[in-house]
This record gives C-alpha cells, structure tokens and sequence, in this order.
C-alpha cells in the first residue's frame, strides 16, 4: 500500500504509545482508540510499542502463544475496522512475551490487511526496523523511520539502538538521496528515547512544581520542562523522568548529520507529554493510552502529527486525549484510580519503601512497646 498525501497536499500520522495489555484487553481502551480514530482520521496510525504487557500474569499459563495471539487482534480491532493503515515497532514489553518471538508476533501484525510493517534487514539487531515513504505530487516527500530500541537488562537498564541498526539508518538515508536527487525530511519513532532526551529539560530544586525526581544515573535529581527549549502550555506535563539508555551509541549524532532527520518522538515513560528542540531536532513524548496499566488519567491520549508536502519539516503537532472526548467512560473507578497513582517504575517502589521505611519502623516500635507495657499492667 502506497502511502500518499492526500489531494490537499496533507498528511496525518496518529501515534499511540504504550497500550501494555494482555489477552484480557481492556474494553476502555479499545473504545478510546476507536473513537480517538473517529474523531483524528489518520492517514496513518504508528504503534510505538509496549502493546504487550509481556509480564502479565495471563501470559504465564495456559495456551501462550493462542492469548499472544487474541491481545494483538484485541489491540488492534478498532484500527482494523476503520481501514487506517498502521505500522508499528517494539518495546521493552513487547520482548518479555517469551511465548511469541517478535518475528512471529510480526507475522500475527502483518495478518491485519492494513499493516504496513516488515523486518527490512535481517543482519541488524532488534526487529522489525524499517521506513515508509510518503508520496507527494513530486516523488518521495516524506520519510519515516520505526527502530526497535530494543529491551532493557535485568537490573532495569535500558539497552541502547546499536551500531549497526545506525548504520542500517544511515544506508537507507544515502539510498534515498540517491534515488531522490536530496535528502528526504524524515521522522523518527521508536519505543525508548535518546539520551539527548534531557538536554531539553533543566535540573530542579527538589519540590519544584511540575518536575520529577531522576533514578538510576540521574538518581537523587529532579528535573523539569525549559521553557527556552519545550513548548509549555496546558497539554505539556512531565511526570516521570524519562527512562533513557545509561550508554550513548550515537544515534542521535548520526540523525543530525545530514540534516534529513527533523523530528524523533517517543513513548515508553507513560506519563510524560511534551515537544521539544535540540540541535534542529523536535524531541517529543507522547503519554500512554492503555487503561490496564498506570497513566495520567483523564490525560491518557494519542498524538497527532499535520504534515504538508511542501514543507514536512514544518510540522504541527497535538494530542487528543481522554478529556477531548465528551462523555468517555473511563470504566471501574477503583481501577482506575489505582493506575492514575501507581508507582511508575522499581526504583520509585524502592524510594517510596525507603522514605517511609522510618516511619514504618516507628509505628511498629510504638505498638510493641505498647503491647509489651499492657501485659505488664495485667
């Protein structure tokens, strides 16, 4: 299926990050992505992985592969009924579904008729990268790259895009030069961000309004949005610091040589939302949308991406979220609530234990002490 901008020279892209569900799909979700889709009607729908919540308990047991199978129709339905076509990469989540390789996952998306992905090189790590191309009156206008980032270690580290996946990017860019005559103005999707994510953000006191505390090397540090590099406005928020590799392997670097490469955006850290600038680049997160997992409540939504084929790198962004659609049903209310203000990752569990941890302590040294003076008094 060609992709092609539309007779008034448009193009629109609707990313959905971070459904994490399982074959038990949450009904919530599936009828806001439908509606969501209602409302945008995208040329093209991305999925920037974790449509798996590949630890979840219902995949432990039973027919595996058969409940693999049911969470991606399941996830897929509403994308499937509006005839959009829809292209996708993985997540970290994605890979912990040990029942289904990603290339057999890939083949369960690729037998929906509107799916547009494929593994373009065998050779490279991770699965399923590849690019599509957006046709305009003259050729080839725009470009978008979807790279699998790959997984994360045990020990909760995320892995980094690796050397010969910027070398796969870097091959497919000079090809299209050289079939093109120029640089094509490309895009840039995938599940975990580039380090490069925080040069777009400062550094905080604790308690400032509207930042997040930092983990793993950015441990004990607070950060929020700049004003000099984000747009901040009533639909930017940061509520978590984003989970980003701990090694730079340069992908960012190999995406500003050229210059073809105007915008990369991501998902994976479900609470954050925000657009921002570094060296020409837009760097921008899009929040989590599924409701089978934690997220920012009523602010769980989707971006949308307008393009016009004069000039793609102009692009306009927006999201559409929960509170944009007039009488959702978010659905169980205790459910909900629990995933509005569930920790968001191991290491804020660990902090929360370790804050209250003395206090803990406490209460329980005033009940034994309490226990131990009433049977003296008896």
């Amino acid at each position: 299926m060609a992709l092609k901008f539309n007779e008034n020279g448009k193009f629109r892209i609707m990313q959905i990050a971070d459904i994490q569900d399982t074959n038990k799909t949450s009904s919530v979700t599936v009828d806001f992505v439908r509606r969501a889709l209602k409302i945008a009607k995208p040329d093209l729908v991305v999925l920037t992985g974790d449509q798996l919540k590949g630890y979840g308990f219902n995949f432990a047991y039973g027919d595996k592969k058969q409940k693999v199978i049911d969470a991606i129709n399941n996830i897929l339905q509403p994308i499937d009924e509006s005839g959009i076509p829809f292209t996708f990469v993985f997540g970290n989540h994605d890979d912990q579904a040990f029942s289904l390789t990603k290339e057999e996952q890939t083949q369960i998306y690729n037998s929906h008729t509107g799916c547009l992905a494929f593994n373009a090189d065998d050779r490279i790590d991770g699965y399923c990268n590849h690019n599509l191309t957006v046709n305009g009156k003259n050729g080839a206008t725009l470009n978008i790259y979807l790279i699998d980032s790959l997984s994360m270690s045990l020990d909760g580290r995320c892995a980094c895009v690796t050397g010969n996946q910027i070398n796969w990017y870097k091959s497919v860019r000079d090809r299209l030069y050289e079939e093109n005559g120029r640089y094509i103005p490309s895009i840039v999707f995938q599940h975990i961000p580039v380090p490069e994510i925080y040069e777009i953000l400062k550094e905080v006191p604790k308690g400032t309004k509207g930042s997040a505390r930092g983990y793993k090397q950015y441990d004990g540090k607070y950060f929020a949005l700049d004003p000099d590099r984000t747009v901040i406005d009533d639909r930017s928020f940061i509520g978590e610091t984003p989970s980003v590799p701990a090694e730079n392997s340069g992908e960012f670097d190999a995406f500003c040589e050229k210059g073809d490469v105007f915008a990369a955006f991501f998902g994976h850290d479900h609470n954050n939302s925000f657009v921002g600038e570094y060296k020409g680049i837009k760097l921008g997160y899009t929040q989590g949308c599924g409701f089978n997992i934690y997220g920012p409540g009523k602010k769980r939504g989707v971006r949308l991406f307008d393009f016009d084929e004069n000039s793609p790198s102009d692009f306009a962004t927006h999201t559409l979220t929960v509170e944009d659609i007039e009488d959702f049903d978010t659905g169980n209310k205790l459910k909900y609530g629990i995933y509005t203000y569930a920790p968001t990752s191991v290491d804020s569990v660990k902090h929360i234990l370790k804050k209250t941890a003395p206090a803990a302590f406490a209460l329980a040294a005033i009940g034994t002490a309490m226990h131990v003076l009433k049977h003296k008094r008896h």
